[in-house]
């Protein structure tokens, strides 16, 4: 059988993707730290939510850490590739653990958007969860599907808020308008 006859399978990296940081705190010192130390980390913020609802840890983290009262979302200038999740989880969890001596309630949570769908990092496995490398999972919280984000099933019920569905929904458009643009 001739090979030529069947369309050979191509990989291709996927387009760049906006990098995203879930910040809870108690504290809003303790939030410009981790703002300024993540802009020097990452890239300029371009894009900083209003106050959101309390972040809501998954199951394994409900009892092991306390969560801020405070949630805000920070959008990167610099897009991503999806390969650097973990290595930007590392980083993240190497500013939380310094940002915890001024407020034991921070948690710094990255993910990334794509045009399909919205990606969040974690450290601790469950069923719906993608191991990557580093002991980093990945969890797609958000997929596009009839015009708008849609949660999944096992979707943390931080993301069925309307305040966190609409920062994400703008966040993609500007995704989608600016990525034809760089």
């Amino acid at each position: 059988m001739d090979l030529s006859e069947f369309e050979k399978e191509a990989l291709q990296r996927p387009p760049a993707s906006t990098f995203f940081l879930i910040v809870s705190f108690n504290h809003v010192e303790v939030f410009f730290q981790a703002k300024s130390s993540a802009q020097r980390m990452f890239s300029k913020v371009y894009l900083e939510s209003n106050t959101m609802p309390k972040w809501t840890p998954d199951i394994s983290e409900r009892y092991t850490s306390r969560i801020g009262e405070v949630t805000k979302i920070l959008a990167f200038k610099r897009r991503i590739h999806r390969e650097e999740l973990p290595d930007l989880k590392k980083k993240c969890i190497d500013l939380q653990i310094k940002l915890k001596k001024k407020d034991s309630s921070v948690r710094l949570i990255p993910g990334y958007l794509s045009p399909h769908n919205v990606v969040l990092s974690s450290t601790s496995d469950d069923f719906h969860r993608i191991y990557l490398f580093h002991g980093v999972y990945a969890e797609v919280v958000y997929k596009y599907e009839k015009l708008q984000l849609q949660c999944l099933d096992t979707t943390p019920e931080f993301f069925y808020s309307k305040e966190v569905g609409f920062f994400f929904s703008a966040l993609r458009d500007y995704h989608i308008n600016t990525r034809d643009k760089k």
